[in-house]
């Protein structure tokens, strides 16, 4: 009988220590990878790799980072970006060539004004290690992009797709911190 037991252990025991060991080794494969490799093995495993890899690329802090502060390079790339359409947005809002316009114009600039707002704040969860709550936070973002689109502002349609779509490259980023 107390052969059966062991042999029974030992067969529960081996696949656990071989799921960890195989775990640690992945692990410990991805912690060292940096640079560009590290840039394309994460953007390679996001719905839009090519937007991240363009984008990632262009920081060149990327070069040296880890999955870590990549993830936090990529926060502060869409917060960038981000504050940079709410200006243009404020543009349109100033140029606007009639009162319905004006008012279409205003309405997106507020939106997206109080999105951006939620946008920075997600640095502050990241930092925190909270990484599921700015993940959850970039997924607001995501969401609230098409409100100007739908309210008719077309001009800025380039630059919310883009958002949209490196948005979108964030979460899954930020997915394989937590």
């Amino acid at each position: 009988m107390a052969m059966k037991v062991d042999v029974s252990l030992c067969l529960l025991v081996i696949p656990i220590v071989l799921s960890l060991s195989l775990s640690t080794h992945h692990s410990a494969k991805a912690d060292n990878e940096i640079g560009r490799s590290l840039i394309t093995t994460t953007c390679n495993n996001t719905e839009f790799p090519d937007v991240c890899i363009s984008t990632l690329e262009s920081d060149p802090r990327s070069s040296t980072a880890d999955l870590t502060n990549l993830s936090r390079i990529a926060l502060e790339l869409a917060i960038t970006e981000a504050n940079e359409t709410k200006a243009e947005a404020f543009k349109l809002v100033n140029n606007a060539g009639s009162y319905e316009s004006w008012g279409i114009r205003l309405a997106c600039y507020d939106g997206f004004n109080s999105s951006v707002y939620q946008l920075e704040e997600s640095l502050q969860y990241f930092d925190q290690l909270k990484y599921n709550e700015s993940n959850r936070i970039v997924e607001l973002f995501n969401g609230g992009l098409n409100y100007c689109i739908n309210l008719g502002v077309a001009e800025l349609s380039t630059r919310i797709t883009f958002l949209r779509k490196f948005t979108t490259d964030i979460k899954a980023i930020l997915h394989l911190l937590f």
